[in-house]
């Protein structure tokens, strides 16, 4: 159940703005205020910075996709306002990817938000007058903020009610320039349900979710961007505060297998409900296994689960377990990729075991984003160098000191051609180099792996 009191979701960038209940040096009157917002709902657009009045600083910082900004009070007039995506080294774009005018007025909450692919790029602001408070209510107001999607009914009921006619809260088409809303509703755990217009099969569910007395709650239809599951959309839910995003509850999470032991030979891969099955005693038998016969080197597709806690387990012999991790939480929207990692050699430190890594599969438009692991059982501590050259005696890591199984997360780097290197650590000496060229909109996993004594590297695109 989600809780949309205090939601504990994505971090949510703060308004560096002044000008907060200014007064006149004349007569000490307070300047009128409005108060302003910014969601970024462009689903392959970078992080950006939002500019005011051609200020050097940035009104709104490093604010990502699905995240809103918090709500700050700025004095009431016109501005004028410049949105700037974050280039690979953290530049803003040559140019400014929304560029107007924006006109707030007196007791006047806006929130602007940043709709479609980064080549269309806009905005779409909706103003609030403030009207319709109670505080013994939550307040809602619902945004279509999904191009792609079609105009659609929300239905926000008691959890499992029937859809018909009589549920529908209201209809929102991406062309609307006002919001479903404001509403007034009762606090208590509902569940919202989004269907196409004069339909009753959801295109979107969100389960139960708890709404809270005194909430007053922005909710966007932003597109889907996380790879799993058939809706189009998931929900961005601002309370002002913090923001935080509601996948359908039918998406489910992704997980896919890397086959990661070198001397481990041919694995069957098994998941199974947390404290559903023994692992003790369970039937690793092919019929059961979510991945069969992955090979070294090999990586499986992605499966989509429910989400929950799972046993994962490794069998090389189709009758037992050979490596097995318990309690592996698998989120709703998120994907994951679980290394079988290390040696079957029983005279070896690095243990046979399974490594599960959370993916990001947002493609966006401006770079490629990239991650490495150290997945080489037999290196020691390595440093990373990606260098447009091949000589890296004048060049400083990108990362030091990276421990086995560490993963440097997702970074972003411009299209391009790169030697990605390894070197152990506070050593030059060169254990693996190569060359790869990554595309703007492409997202690669790149891992050291054991090859004999040597070591090289795997190399994965995990693009959509």
């Amino acid at each position: 159940m989600h809780t949309l009191k205090v939601i504990a979701g994505i971090a949510v960038s703060g308004l560096i703005l002044a000008g907060c209940e200014s007064t006149s040096d004349d007569d000490d009157t307070t300047t009128a205020q409005a108060s302003l917002r910014v969601l970024h709902a462009s689903p392959d657009a970078p992080a950006v910075n939002v500019y005011l009045n051609d200020a050097m600083t940035p009104a709104v910082d490093t604010l990502d996709y699905g995240s809103a900004s918090a709500f700050a009070s700025v004095d009431a007039g016109t501005y004028g306002t410049e949105v700037y995506g974050i280039l690979p080294g953290g530049a803003d774009t040559d140019d400014a990817v929304i560029d107007a005018d924006l006109t707030l007025e007196e007791d006047m909450e806006y929130t602007v938000v940043a709709v479609n692919p980064l080549a269309s790029i806009s905005a779409k602001v909706f103003a609030d007058d403030g009207s319709m408070q109670d505080s013994t209510k939550v307040r809602v107001q619902v945004a279509h903020l999904a191009p792609d999607a079609p105009t659609v009914d929300v239905h926000v009921t008691a959890p499992g009610a029937t859809l018909d006619g009589n549920s529908v809260l209201g209809t929102v088409d991406f062309a609307d320039t006002d919001t479903l809303g404001p509403v007034l509703v009762d606090e208590g755990t509902y569940q919202i349900r989004v269907t196409a217009q004069g339909g009753t099969t959801p295109v979107y569910d969100s389960g139960s979710v708890e709404l809270a007395a005194g909430s007053d709650l922005f909710i966007g239809a932003i597109p889907n961007v996380s790879g799993i599951g058939d809706s189009p959309i998931s929900l961005s839910v601002s309370d002002g505060t913090t923001t935080s995003i509601l996948y359908d509850t039918e998406d489910g999470a992704a997980v896919r297998a890397v086959h990661n032991a070198e001397d481990a030979g041919e694995v069957d891969i098994f998941a199974a409900a947390d404290s559903t099955e023994n692992l003790d005693v369970a039937d690793f038998s092919d019929g059961n296994a979510l991945f069969n016969n992955v090979t070294y080197t090999g990586v499986s597709n992605y499966a989509e689960v429910g989400a929950g806690d799972y046993d994962v387990a490794v069998s090389t012999d189709n009758a037992t377990a050979a490596i097995s991790a318990e309690g592996v939480t698998l989120a709703n929207g998120m994907s994951y990729t679980v290394f079988a990692m290390g040696t079957a050699d029983t005279n070896d430190d690095a243990d046979l075991e399974l490594v599960p890594y959370a993916d990001d599969r947002r493609a966006i438009a401006t770079a490629a984003k990239i991650r490495i692991i150290h997945g080489s059982a037999a290196t020691a501590d390595v440093d990373l160098y990606a260098t447009a050259g091949t000589d890296i005696t004048n060049e400083n890591p990108a990362f030091e000191d990276v421990a086995y199984k560490d993963s440097t997360g997702f970074i972003e780097l411009a299209a391009g051609t790169y030697n990605f290197t390894v070197t152990p650590a506070n050593d030059k000496t060169i254990a693996v180099q190569e060359a790869l060229t990554l595309e703007a909109g492409e997202i690669y996993t790149v891992w050291a792996r054991d090859n004999g004594a040597a070591v090289e590297l795997g190399v994965q695109d995990d693009s959509n």
